[in-house]
């Protein structure tokens, strides 16, 4: 291994493979690497998944936190079109009033013991929802097999939030088995295609000079990120945002475009002494309405003179499955290098964890 001193350049331990697994204890690269063989083995995880009681699905609800609830967001996202009633993830301890016995309920939870999670449950269960859990065990699992609901077992040997595949791509093959969603198997592998493309430009054997997410990671040290995203994109913002508090134990921001324009937008004023550390991300997608991408571009220019800088990152693929998946794909990336620019271990959460014992 390279030894690093305090007189090299930080960006140079981008390109020391060899120091980058001596910091990531876990492999978060690795599991970050996989994610392209990961949608598909999750896809086929809930083949045998039934969902159908019979009758009109009266809204979906996705109940998660953290990691677990990004699931929700991305179907969500991927399907809105074709989804013909609400569908909305639920970050809290109850279920809305409008999710009845007609309702179709996700339970996502990787570790099976988010007690948020585990309390919605317990309410879906109390209004005869139709209920899919989703988890590696946990209360979770124990109330599956007792209440005899369909479980989808997710891989235990993973960060929750390296299994985006594994908490996302099951609830999408559940409502294409309803039929309300279309095309799923197709869309998920294109983005498995899409994702192994992007594993060979992004990962750590590839240097800086040729590497755009680490080139990314290198203009954002030292720098405060602001992920701003529209429509599809606006999920993978959201994304990027927690990976880097997570991964690079770094503060980020996120927010959407056209909302951002009526409120955010007058931020960019106070303190002055502060505007230069702030780097705004665009995460831009073709099929954008064009007035957003018109927002984008004046907003832009607006805010050149205050934002330290601003870059921008194009979606790959067809479906808005592809296209969501390889947005978020490069935070992934991103945040990993911040992390080791830092000098530190992206896997562990200790004020996470430190607040879970508090709690208990």
């Amino acid at each position: 291994m390279t030894r690093q001193t305090a007189a090299e350049p930080p960006e140079r331990r981008l390109d020391d493979v060899a120091y980058i697994g001596s910091l990531d204890s876990q492999d978060q690269f690795g599991m970050v690497a996989g994610l392209a063989q990961q949608v598909r083995a999750a896809y086929a995880s809930a083949g045998d998944i039934i969902t159908d009681g019979g009758g009109e699905v009266g809204g979906i609800a996705v109940a998660g936190m953290g990691g677990s609830a990004i699931g929700g967001d991305i179907v969500a996202a991927a399907y809105e079109t074709s989804l013909s009633g609400q569908m909305a993830t639920i970050r809290g301890y109850h279920l809305p009033e409008w999710v009845s016995s007609r309702s179709l309920v996700f339970a996502v939870s990787y570790s099976g013991n988010t007690e948020e999670t585990v309390s919605c449950l317990s309410e879906a269960l109390q209004r005869s929802c139709r209920i899919v859990c989703i988890s590696t065990g946990g209360k979770i699992a124990e109330i599956a097999g007792g209440e005899e609901l369909p479980l989808v077992k997710v891989p235990g040997s993973l960060q929750p939030r390296a299994a985006s595949g594994y908490l996302s791509v099951p609830i999408a093959a559940c409502l294409e088995s309803l039929g309300l969603a279309t095309d799923v198997e197709a869309d998920v592998e294109e983005t498995a295609g899409v994702l192994s493309l992007l594993s060979e430009l992004y990962g750590p054997g590839v240097p800086s000079a040729d590497n755009p997410a680490k080139q990314l990671a290198i203009s954002l040290y030292g720098k405060v990120p602001v992920i701003y995203g529209a429509e599809v994109t606006s999920v993978a913002a959201r994304r990027w945002k927690c990976q880097i508090n997570e991964n690079a134990k770094s503060l980020a921001f996120h927010n959407e475009f056209p909302e951002l324009n009526h409120n955010e937008i007058v931020g960019w004023d106070h303190p002055p002494g502060l505007m230069d550390r702030f780097s705004v991300i665009y995460l831009l997608d073709e099929l954008m309405h064009p007035q957003n991408r018109k927002r984008m571009e004046v907003t832009g220019a607006l805010l050149k003179e205050y934002a330290g800088d601003i870059h921008e990152h194009h979606t790959s693929g067809r479906s808005r499955l592809a296209r969501l998946f390889s947005s978020m794909y490069l935070g992934d990336y991103v945040s990993l290098y911040m992390a080791i620019l830092e000098g530190i271990d992206p896997s562990p959460v200790v004020r996470i964890e430190e607040l879970k014992r508090k709690l208990a």
